[in-house]
Parts: structure tokens; sequence; C-alpha cells
């Protein structure tokens, strides 16, 4: 076995998942035991096997985005240098002045987004159910757009 991933709504912080997905990069392990042992675990486990041949396999977009790495102890986004994150837009037009006002002093403290413009920001994906919650809270219409975001790194920087 090369490694395990946790990944879906159970590392994105959901307060009541349905189910833990499980990733495991395997190189001839018996998939029938490991999977038994899994199950043993926890019986909400979703197991999928993956070997280095499924590199064309959409689910390595997901384990990059929020895969978290049982052998290095880390998201896989972080071991790559990329920062997944969430295109907030929202309109305050149902909010009166002064809510307008009192949103405005809220957002300055909500730690890791970055304001684009007045109405849309960039959260990273580890905090977007904490930012959605708190634009639920203002009652405000809301759209939300995954990205990938991959930086620019020289080869230093590694």
């Amino acid at each position: 076995m090369v490694d395990i991933f946790l990944f879906g709504s159970y590392v994105k912080g959901r307060l009541f998942p349905k189910d833990i997905d499980i990733a495991v990069l395997e190189n001839g392990v018996d998939r029938f035991v490991l999977k038994k042992s899994i199950l043993a675990i926890s019986s909400s486990a979703d197991v999928q096997f993956l070997n280095v041949g499924d590199y064309d396999k959409s689910i390595w977009l997901t384990l990059l985005k929020e895969g978290y790495s049982v052998k290095h102890k880390k998201y896989l986004y972080q071991l790559y240098h990329v920062q997944p994150s969430v295109l907030y837009t929202y309109s305050l037009q149902s909010l009166t002045a002064s809510k307008k006002v009192m949103f405005a002093r809220a957002i300055k403290h909500f730690k890791g987004e970055e304001r684009l413009s007045n109405h849309v920001v960039l959260v990273p994906m580890s905090l977007s159910s904490d930012f959605a919650d708190f634009l639920r809270t203002w009652d405000l219409d809301i759209d939300a757009r995954e990205y990938g975001l991959i930086p620019l790194l020289r080869k230093e920087e590694y």
C-alpha cells in the first residue's frame, strides 16, 4: 500500500457527514481483505482503490482539491503547493443601510478570505463551509464556484 486518502464531507468539516470517503493508493494489496478491515473500523466508509495506472481517472482532481494523505499527515494541495478555492459572489440588496454597514464590519473579521471586489470574495476551500454559513446568517443571495488555483512556483520553492 502506497497511501490512504480521506476526502469528501468528512474532511471538509461537515458537522454530520453521511459517510467517510477513502481512496487507497495501492500496488498489489489484497483489496478484499483491506476493504473488510476498513469497514470493520467504520461501516459508513466508501472505499475506492487506485493504482498508478489510474492516473486518468477524475478522482485524482478531487483528491488534489480535498484529499488528506494519511501517510504524509497533510492535504495533497499542501504537498503540491496548490490552493483550491471557492469564489463567492453575493448581493446586499436585501439589506437595509445599517445592516450593510454591520455586514461590512463583520466580513472584515472573517480570516482567510480575499476580497476581490465589493461583492466578490475568494475563500480557501477548507474555509468554504464556514464562509457559506456566515453569508447565510445574513440571508444573502449567493453564488459559489470552486476553482483549483495553481500558483507559479519556482524550483527552489519546493
